[in-house]
């Protein structure tokens, strides 16, 4: 596996520019999957690589199969980047309301930027960075009951899900993307975490192969294009915590 730091650069630059491409093409709107008629923004911060998968209803597959039939009270991202998820939510009504904390100022910009695209500004909350007190900005009965935490906090997450978090939002499930891999301790901090979640129904899910055979303009592509935009960049295989209540009614 080549580390030369000019040639992840290219890579990663051509990646942008074929999504850059299909999202002209498909004038910014997701066509397939679960978001599918969902606006996206011209401005982005985090993910310009991702637009094209993410128009295809490609991007983070694992996510979108468990949301899919879903419902839930309301939504609690933690580290919201642009706004994918609550919006796609929010609009496919699987939520009333999302609650998004992106410490990216940008970010934030472009979440109420993509809300407003989507007309759906009002549903919409957005907060600064998450720490472990995170919960306390939110409104009066909003924990307690069932809602979505759904968590990208590149390593973060170690720290931010103490006892008091978990057992606050008890009722709820989890979505945690964890990022072990960033630390030597890794494993130790990944055990930690999942051993916290007394009282729920652990799964760990891990990426899989996209499925794009039956995408025309992904199928168009030459056999590199097609990989890149089927690529989330990641260093490590994309790994995720999911954590059900157990007896407790739950996305029903």
């Amino acid at each position: 596996m080549s580390r030369n730091p000019l040639l992840k650069f290219f890579v990663k630059e051509y990646r942008k520019k074929i999504a850059k491409q299909l999202f002209i093409e498909a004038n910014g709107i997701v066509n397939r999957g679960l978001f599918e008629g969902m606006h996206l923004g011209e401005e982005i911060h985090w993910g310009k690589a991702d637009v094209a998968s993410k128009i295809y209803g490609l991007y983070e597959s694992e996510v979108m199969e468990f949301i899919k039939d879903k419902h839930y009270e309301s939504l609690v991202n933690l580290g919201a980047a642009d706004g994918y998820y609550p919006i796609g939510m929010l609009m496919k009504k699987r939520v009333s309301h999302a609650y998004c904390f992106e410490e990216n100022p940008l970010g934030a910009k472009y979440i109420n930027q993509n809300a407003k695209l989507n007309r759906l500004d009002g549903a919409i909350s957005i907060y600064g960075r998450a720490d472990s007190q995170f919960y306390k900005q939110l409104p009066e009965g909003v924990v307690g009951v069932n809602n979505l935490v759904l968590c990208d906090i590149e390593g973060g997450e170690f720290e931010l899900f103490t006892d008091e978090v978990i057992n606050t939002f008890s009722q709820s499930t989890f979505i945690i993307e964890v990022h072990d891999f960033k630390f030597d301790d890794g494993q130790n901090k990944r055990k930690a975490l999942i051993d916290s979640f007394k009282g729920f129904d652990v799964e760990m899910v891990k990426s899989k192969p996209k499925q794009w055979s039956d995408i025309d303009q992904i199928t168009a592509l030459s056999d590199n294009d097609r990989a890149l935009v089927c690529s989330e960049g990641r260093r490590v295989l994309g790994e995720w915590l999911v954590a059900i209540p157990r007896k407790t009614e739950h996305g029903a």
